[in-house]
């Protein structure tokens, strides 16, 4: 979606998706940050690897494409099989809408930080894949949501310690959420 309000510059990925969180002391060492932010680069490229999916058949050479087709599958099934196991084995709270940017992230919560508070965030962007993106930042607690008042609180936090090529991989996700979107959005309206 797009930015319609200062929080958030420019696109942003809005869902509703498991959040987790809590209250730390502040930003972990610098050595930590950096394990961080290559952990969240290397799943964001695992993630955009597993979505683009493989070539279409019928392209340059068909039989290679197929193959890589029947393997997409065989790979995907098999993730969703694990993904399953794992989700069996741990417990993650109930999705809620949360919005997240190249620079922070929103939600909406009843159980909320503190207004101020140094937190550190999980966020699943797929229930089927054990691992999280994992964020620090300040916490603001804004005003509740209008219109809404059952979902609770909007907390947002600008991300703290990003590296420009965490924030690049972040914006490439967002932006194939958004160009996905729209496509969809053109699909339903064409038929």
């Amino acid at each position: 979606m797009e930015n319609n309000d200062s929080f958030f510059q420019g696109l942003y990925y809005e869902s509703k998706i498991s959040l987790v969180w809590q209250v730390v002391d502040g930003l972990p060492a610098d050595n930590e940050l950096v394990n961080i932010n290559e952990d969240n680069s290397r799943f964001l490229k695992a993630l955009a690897a597993l979505s683009e999916g493989a070539p279409e058949a019928g392209e340059e050479l068909p039989q290679t494409a197929a193959e890589l087709q029947r393997l997409d599958l065989k790979l995907n099934l098999l993730l969703e099989i694990v993904g399953e196991l794992l989700a069996n084995q741990r417990t993650l709270p109930a999705p809620t809408k949360v919005r997240l940017g190249h620079t922070g992230i929103e939600w909406l919560t009843e159980n909320c930080p503190p207004s101020g508070a140094h937190v550190c965030i999980e966020v699943y962007l797929r229930s089927e894949l054990p691992s999280p993106l994992k964020f620090h930042g300040l916490a603001v607690v804004v005003d509740s949501q209008k219109g809404s008042a059952n979902e609770g609180k909007r907390v947002q936090v600008r991300f703290a310690g990003l590296n420009p090529a965490l924030q690049d991989d972040l914006e490439k996700f967002i932006f194939r959420r958004h160009r996905r979107s729209i496509a969809q959005r053109q699909t339903g309206a064409a038929q």
